[in-house]
């Protein structure tokens, strides 16, 4: 039951000289058999900070399954030929590069799974790509920056998060990103330390040592979580004991961004349990985002010194660097005017401006279209 609370080019590229592509670990190199399903926030941060052109995008909805089905394959090879003509002011042995890791990484994602959407970005010192959980619009993007606004969206929907279990035996302490990893363990009754024993034995009952017992496991996961949260200060879900559960809810101080909790069937079964609490957090995120629409207008009618509305005056206060919460449409997009005679210099200033927000430390925040038309599309919640 689940509740809520308010990789590198290969050494056989094309007769040119060796590519100057950055090896990506987590894609096994040439040799994987799949893309990685799960995008970190230090992923996204390295696309966001590198630049020169050409850096090319490839984003297109797919169909879930456990191979990409006949429909999306060839959607994905009408997009590398889109690839290809727009190089075509590249030098050849570069865009014989580009193009034989680009296909690269399509041949492997062909014969991977599947989620909504696919993601490919690939340049001179990058080559990435994931599945991703949330749909994409098809669009192929080759300039100086990657459109990175999906993988934000992606980002947004399931971030790091801490997974606290608790049950008769303790907790365990799990830290939810690219993989789940177990930070610690809180026993009950701490290693290598004997229950003591009541020597009289007659006026200590079992019931009583019960509550000693639980009391004192409580007491130490709020004292190993009141120090962990100071290292992470990321939305956290509690599982397992609902009783036990009840009563850290009632006690703990470091429960802020506390997404929700999982108990019952679900938190028995690991598999089950991070598949739950991957939903608790997509639903947290969604509360706070109207959360902070709501704390928007209501700065508007009350204290408008601390609303930016507007793109161009938005670039100008992250430029500034004010702090606050960029709140912005999912569908909100605003291309850069051509150059003479040339594409234009940005396919979305959009996306541009959520780069260097979050650069500048900014926070985001997502919401549904239409939700800012008073403030064209993309405001600024300043800090008090």
């Amino acid at each position: 039951m689940i509740h809520t609370d308010r990789g590198a080019a290969s050494g056989h590229a094309p007769n040119t000289k060796a590519s100057a592509l950055t090896p990506d670990d987590s894609h096994g190199g040439g040799t994987s058999r799949g893309l990685p399903r799960d995008l970190t926030p230090e992923a996204a941060a390295h696309l966001t900070a590198t630049g020169g052109y050409p850096c090319i995008s490839v984003l297109m909805p797919t169909t879930p399954a456990t191979r990409m089905g006949i429909a999306d394959r060839a959607r994905l090879d009408g997009l590398l030929l889109d690839v290809e003509r727009r190089l075509d002011d590249q030098p050849l042995g570069d865009r014989e590069r580009l193009m034989y890791e680009l296909r690269r990484q399509a041949r492997i994602a062909q014969d991977s799974n599947t989620q909504h959407a696919l993601g490919l970005f690939v340049s001179h010192s990058a080559s990435r790509a994931w599945t991703l959980p949330v749909t994409v619009h098809e669009k192929v993007v080759v300039e100086s920056t990657f459109a990175t606004r999906d993988l934000l969206r992606a980002l947004h929907r399931t971030p790091p998060h801490l997974v606290v279990r608790v049950d008769e035996f303790g907790a365990r302490l799990y830290w939810v990103a690219s993989r789940v990893t177990l930070l610690d363990t809180v026993e009950r009754i701490p290693e290598g330390h004997a229950q003591s024993m009541d020597l009289s034995g007659l006026d200590r009952s079992t019931p009583e040592r019960e509550a000693d017992d639980r009391s004192d496991l409580l007491a130490r996961i709020d004292a190993r979580m009141a120090q962990l949260r100071l290292e992470r200060p990321a939305p956290l879900v509690l599982a397992g004991d609902a009783a036990l559960i009840d009563e850290l809810k009632s006690t703990a101080r470091w429960l802020h961004r506390l997404a929700g909790h999982v108990v019952g069937a679900e938190a028995d079964k690991p598999a089950e349990l991070f598949r739950t609490t991957a939903l608790c957090l997509e639903d947290y995120l969604h509360r706070r985002g109207q959360q902070t629409l709501e704390d928007l207008y209501e700065a508007a009618a009350n204290h408008p010194e601390l609303v930016v509305a507007g793109l161009d005056q938005c670039w100008t206060a992250v430029e500034d660097r004010i702090p606050g919460t960029l709140v912005v449409e999912q569908g909100y997009t605003h291309p850069r005017p051509s150059r003479e005679g040339g594409e234009p210099v940005s396919h979305d200033l959009v996306d541009d401006l959520l780069e260097h927000a979050i650069e500048a430390g900014n926070l985001i925040a997502f919401v549904d279209d239409a939700q800012l038309h008073e403030f064209g599309g993309i405001a600024l919640l300043r800090v008090p």
